[in-house]
């Protein structure tokens, strides 16, 4: 499923912020590990995953964000302290998702969740999971 993927880039984007600015939130540059939990949409047990990527800019705006993803877009993200909430809408394989996210962060570390329904042909699946993320050292 492409939505741990997604989640973790929208995370690895708006994660770790230094100082609050207008335009968006600083950030560390680094390599970034991120674990996520989502229950299964068809009731089996929660899917895990791990996940690193590179974050290479210093400032993270939401139209960064959406530029960077081919399946969702962000919006409506309001920046407060090392907090920030957004609202999304992704187009998976699995089917259209719609959702909000929000993500806390104490430095070199975060955490949030993300509150979506998933639409799989008529039925309406809501789902909540959790993330945790934290910078490692420099990108490889």
């Amino acid at each position: 499923m492409r939505l741990f993927e997604t989640l973790a880039l929208v995370v690895a984007l708006l994660a770790a912020p230094t100082s609050l600015r207008a335009e968006g939130m600083q950030v560390e540059p680094g390599l970034w590990e991120f674990t996520s939990s989502m229950p299964d949409p068809l009731g089996g047990d929660p899917v895990k995953q791990s996940y690193s990527t590179c974050v290479r800019d210093r400032t993270i705006t939401p139209a960064r964000v959406t530029a960077k993803m081919k399946e969702c877009r962000i919006w409506n993200a309001v920046f407060a302290g090392p907090s920030v909430r957004w609202k999304m809408s992704c187009d998976t394989p699995a089917g259209p998702m719609n959702g909000s996210g929000s993500l806390r962060s104490s430095g070199s570390a975060v955490s949030g969740s993300l509150d979506v329904t998933m639409a799989i042909g008529a039925l309406e699946i809501p789902m909540t999971g959790s993330f945790r993320g934290r910078r490692v050292g420099p990108c490889r």
